[in-house]
């Protein structure tokens, strides 16, 4: 099951609205997964596959992190725009060879 964690700076705000967001397009694309939001502070804590998240919070996550990590971290320009969360973790899903149901 996939693991997807949003980050938001205070994890109660934009992060919980791209958690309902993603959730949304989830379900839709049929894809089962464990989602979850967080506090940018406590990310590195959590053991995802992806985390969904602005550049700002983006480029925090990525200061340290290995190619590999980098590569989780999906950067959404408009937090709950469904459309563009789909059409990244599409592209997520393709680039790791996973399947999404409703999509192709």
């Amino acid at each position: 099951m996939l693991k997807i964690l949003c980050v938001c700076g205070c994890g109660l705000g934009s992060s919980f609205a791209i958690e309902m967001s993603a959730k949304s397009v989830l379900k839709k694309l049929e894809i089962e997964a464990d989602i979850d939001h967080t506090t940018i502070s406590e990310a590195n804590a959590f053991k995802s596959d992806m985390i969904l998240t602005q550049k700002a919070f983006a480029d925090v996550l990525n200061a340290d992190a290995s190619p590999e990590q980098i590569k989780r971290v999906i950067i959404l320009n408009k937090l709950t725009d469904k459309a563009e969360i789909e059409e990244k973790i599409v592209a997520f899903m393709k680039e790791r060879n996973l399947k999404a149901a409703n999509h192709e």
